[in-house]
């Protein structure tokens, strides 16, 4: 096969095989990895964006950032090359995923309905969260950077390649039109712009000059008339014109969508919404897509240069799945749908084959039946024993906040430090630092050592270590009645009382059971690729109490110490 030239170069050690598309950024490609025959997608940056060296040295801190990122709803960042030839070309190597854009879903199919709408806005705030906990915002978010795989899980390409207002007019946050740079504020109203579109089939604003575009983010009322009454304070809350007056974190936004979600459409909202986003990217699949504007070819032979300011990308291509290409996200990284063969409507996740056969080697444990899961999870996080994390719980008189990061400590609880809030006594944000028994709280410019059982601060940040610690998921799985699983959301239900006897966060279960009345409680389970906890929901009641907990960053850091000086 001939190898196709974008502008005169390639990128050495791959081989084309067909344009997928382009946009402001560049174009995309579909390549075959010359040693491992593994396919991926390159886009080429637009001509104009390599002669920018401030957005190329931003964008060299962001692809190292991002080389590192694994996240189910993000699209994975291999490689960050450039030619060190005088002819120039700058190009990103990503995973080749299988899926559609949400542009091209919403182009073929127009509006998606609420809870395909709630999916898929759920699915772009875990993909910002794992971007904060990398402390990189993604700053192009439109419907083209959200890729929907078949079995309707959302993931977001592109971070790190915002170019100002014009790459996305519709979904640009008013003080960008000011030339405030990108931030997680900016993302979170994008993401709520994109929710507007999928409910409605277009965006919130509209208008036909730049001016006429700033005038209207920064102006016009935000048309919550337009969308289902449940979820109105939700999209109001996400657009408002103040950065600081939307939510203060993509996981805090995730909070606030699944409270609503619940309330309008039942705790089995998300699982119906994916299933509909799976089917519209059947359909939509199924719908031939208009050719891409052919490449610019300028020779036939490629230069093999060494690549320079690659970083050490991650060379995992070959374990990525092949698919037949039938379509693409245009102007996102390459999807392709997998077509000729039958496949479940629950697809196995990536080690559950594994998982059916390997023994736990932990300590002897109930095994019910997801304690196969829980020793896979503890095998994982055993590797990687750091996160940063989140925090909500909800419920009548009941709401609290925290985030921080913690790190598991082999035989014994894990260390958190963290900033939280609650009701009464604990309404003021404080900081907390919890290790072992010993909860210490920051007491003006020193720090208070107290036992976790004290009431206040050192109570809340124990209840909050328990309500998310990776014992605890894993107990939860090992003591499960119940326990299913879709696509890579696992569900289940555990008895209370035999909760509320385990060591360490017992005393949660315990308070649960009696502030709800409730026997049991339903646990949402989201993993990543190496079978380490995204996100961790409860739900306990009739009039539920939610704890909502979000894990991002994984990786190995030294262990958090006591801090110094203490009072």
């Amino acid at each position: 096969m001939a190898h196709t030239v974008v502008d005169g170069w390639t990128v050495p050690g791959f081989t084309h095989e067909r344009d997928l598309g382009g946009g402001t950024a560049g174009r995309v490609v579909l390549a075959v990895d010359d040693m491992t025959q593994t396919k991926v997608a390159i886009r080429y940056l637009d001509k104009r964006l390599e002669s920018d060296e401030a957005l190329l040295s931003r964008y060299r801190m962001v692809a190292r950032r991002l080389s590192q990122l694994e996240d189910p709803n993000v699209v994975d960042l291999y490689d960050f090359v450039e030619n060190p030839s005088p002819r120039g070309g700058t190009a990103i190597v990503m995973e080749r995923a299988e899926g559609v854009s949400l542009r091209r879903i919403l182009a073929a199919r127009g509006p998606a309905g609420p809870l395909a709408a709630l999916s898929a806005l759920g699915g772009v705030l875990l993909g910002l969260a794992a971007g904060e906990g990398r402390e990189v915002v993604h700053g192009a978010l439109r419907p083209s950077n959200v890729m929907v795989a078949p079995d309707g899980e959302a993931r977001l390409t592109d971070f790190g390649l915002g170019f100002g207002p014009v790459a996305g007019p519709a979904y640009t946050a008013p003080e960008l039109w000011d030339g405030a740079p990108p931030s997680a504020a900016s993302d979170l109203y994008a993401a709520a712009a994109i929710f507007f579109e999928c409910l409605t089939g277009r965006p919130p604003f509209s208008a036909r000059s730049n001016s006429g575009w700033a005038k209207a983010h920064r102006d016009a009322p935000v048309p919550v008339d337009q969308v289902p009454g449940p979820l109105r304070d939700v999209l109001a809350h996400g657009l408002a014109k103040e950065p600081e007056k939307r939510p203060a974190s993509a996981a805090d936004f995730a909070a606030e969508l699944e409270e609503a979600a619940v309330a309008a459409y039942g705790p089995s909202w998300e699982a119906q919404g994916r299933g509909r986003l799976a089917e519209l990217v059947k359909e939509t699949a199924d719908i031939p897509e208009p050719s891409p504007a052919r490449i610019r070819i300028t020779g036939q032979n490629r230069i093999s240069a060494p690549s320079g300011g690659g970083g050490g990308g991650k060379r995992r291509w070959a374990v990525i799945g092949i698919a037949v290409v039938v379509v693409a996200g245009g102007a996102g990284a390459a999807y392709a749908f997998t077509g000729g063969e039958k496949h479940s409507a629950d697809p196995p996740h990536p080690s559950q084959e594994s998982r059916t056969t390997t023994p736990s080697t932990a300590s002897p444990a109930p095994q019910g039946p997801g304690a196969a899961l829980a020793a896979q999870i503890r095998d994982a996080t055993t590797r990687t024993p750091a996160a940063t994390f989140s925090f909500r719980r909800t419920g009548p008189g009941v709401n609290v906040t925290a985030h921080g990061s913690f790190t598991l400590v082999t035989g014994g609880e894990p260390s958190y430090t963290m900033q939280l809030a609650g009701t009464g006594d604990t309404k003021r944000t404080g900081r907390a630092v919890v290790i072992g028994d010993s909860a210490y709280v920051r007491a003006g410019k020193g720090w208070r050592q107290l036992p976790v059982a004290a009431k206040g601060y050192p109570a809340l940040a124990a209840q909050i270590r328990a309500a998310g610690s990776v014992p605890a998921v894993t107990a939860l799985l090992e003591n499960s009645t119940k326990f299913q699983h879709n696509g890579p959301v696992y569900q289940g239900t555990a008895a209370l009382d035999v909760l509320g006897r385990q060591p360490g966060f017992g005393d949660l279960y315990a308070e649960l059971a009696r502030a709800t009345g409730a026997r049991e409680v339903t646990f949402f389970l989201r993993l990543d690729k190496a079978n380490r906890p995204v996100q961790l929901k409860l739900r306990a009641g009739a009039k539920p109490h939610w704890l909502l907990t979000t894990y991002t960053d994984w990786a190995r850091k030294p262990p958090i110490a006591v801090p110094k000086p203490a009072a």
